[in-house]
């Protein structure tokens, strides 16, 4: 249900604004990738996902680090909880804090909306593909949650938590340059720390949430590039210039014409 509670805050939050050429179109397709993405998590997941793992002994490096990095039973849930609370407080809640600040709302909100669609789109396939079986099943520290017992590799929590931290630091550090290292600092240490307590709270292994972070700030650095890139070169050509000079003379006479 996040997804969906997601995209009735993004869309509240849009308000009309035609400096920043953002058509009905654009809104409309943005609409329907999270809608996507929606329907591939709450039908897709649970049903697609095999009943059975396909991957379910973990590779030596997983078992080491799982035996340095997991917090132990007493301690796991509370790893849990709080990666669900940094996931939600922080990450999610991104959606709209990051386009609040920013200096260009509407884009902004565009961008992450693209952004969280593709990452959980791309996160929910290859967790469906691989069917990987979780650390806490696989060693009997927690009850069986169905289908979420299959869906380890890769993070969720990580890539989520890096895709919107790293959008978010792009954005950001364009509204506020003299603020740029402390705003990744931030952003990225509250997405490591998140990858981190899904260890700890045995619900991934070691390479889980190092492929979800990776893959996850790889979608945002494409995506958000590419837009940016595009809302630029849209800001740029909003106008045209035309000036005719009469030859001799010092006499101009200069024309600007809105094209947006």
């Amino acid at each position: 249900m996040r997804i969906f509670f997601t995209c009735l805050i993004l869309f509240a939050l849009v308000q009309p604004n035609h400096s920043q050429q953002i058509s009905a179109k654009e809104w409309i397709v943005t609409g329907s990738e999270l809608g996507l993405a929606l329907g591939v998590e709450l039908f897709g997941k649970p049903y697609l996902t095999p009943d059975e793992p396909r991957f379910s002994n973990p590779n030596s490096f997983d078992r080491l680090m799982r035996n340095k990095l997991w917090s132990g039973l007493e301690n796991q849930d509370n790893a849990r909880v709080w990666s669900d609370r940094l996931i939600y407080g922080v990450s999610m809640s991104s959606l709209v804090w990051g386009p609040l600040l920013a200096n260009n709302t509407n884009e902004a909100i565009l961008i992450n909306a693209r952004v969280f669609a593709a990452n959980s789109l791309l996160t929910n396939i290859v967790k469906m593909s691989a069917a990987r079986e979780r650390p806490y099943h696989h060693f009997n520290t927690r009850p069986s949650e169905g289908s979420k017992d299959f869906t380890s590799f890769y993070s969720g929590h990580s890539s989520v938590a890096f895709s919107q931290a790293v959008a978010n630091a792009m954005i950001l550090s364009r509204s506020y340059p003299e603020h740029d290292s402390m705003i990744w600092s931030t952003l990225l240490s509250a997405a490591g720390l998140t990858a981190y307590l899904r260890i700890a709270g045995d619900m991934h292994y070691f390479s889980d949430v190092i492929t979800g972070a990776a893959m996850g700030s790889l979608v945002a650095l494409t995506v958000t590039r590419i837009e940016l890139n595009r809302f630029d070169k849209a800001n740029n050509d909003t106008s045209a210039l035309f000036k005719y000079q009469g030859t001799g003379s010092n006499f101009m006479v200069s024309f600007k014409i809105p094209l947006g």
